[in-house]
């Protein structure tokens, strides 16, 4: 039976304010062998699939440097220290990106996004019902455009490239899972 790697050591790499990085040595338990992983540590994600009482989702489209693109997803972000309740956080988020919230909030799972590299888990919410009860609250590196589609105008846009970023649908796959979609 696998069993996990008991931790040597972790040292300090480099801290880029966002998100920290560490290179841990590890020991495997089959082989007695050492080995060296480089893990960047940052807060946990989260994703929230937001449903309008007429059936839309609430989706945005936002500039995502690092694919040079546009990206369309559902609403999400980083929990915040200051808020650790990630259900609070993914309220707020839902809140702040696109101003809708309202409904209630029900939790479709944490997972973790890429953990040969990555400490952080995504937790996945939806709200049912939500309403337009404010306006955007935009952080200053965000420039969010407010998209609203019904379930099978999303799986087209799925199905033609239109939304590519992996936790989205993931997102919306857990929701339509768990019957909410």
């Amino acid at each position: 039976m696998i069993k996990p790697w008991p931790l040597i050591s972790s040292q300090p790499v480099s801290d880029h304010g966002l998100f920290q990085l560490t290179k841990d040595r590890a020991q495997s338990p089959r082989t007695g062998g050492e080995r060296d992983f480089l893990v960047i540590h940052m807060p946990d994600w989260l994703q929230v699939v937001a449903v309008t009482s007429q059936g839309k989702l609430v989706l945005v489209r936002q500039y995502r440097h690092a694919s040079r693109g546009m990206g369309l997803e559902v609403p999400g972000g980083l929990l915040d220290a200051s808020d650790p309740d990630p259900a609070n956080a993914a309220a707020r988020e839902l809140m702040e990106e696109t101003g809708y919230g309202g409904g209630g909030i029900e939790a479709l799972g944490s997972l973790w996004p890429q953990p040969a590299m990555l400490s952080n888990q995504v937790h996945f919410f939806a709200m049912l019902d939500v309403k337009q009860m404010g306006s955007q609250e935009q952080d200053a590196g965000e420039d969010i455009e407010i998209v609203l589609a019904y379930p099978a105008e999303v799986d087209e846009m799925i199905a033609s490239g239109q939304i590519q970023n992996a936790m989205t649908v993931t997102a919306l796959g857990l929701a339509q899972r768990a019957g909410m979609i």
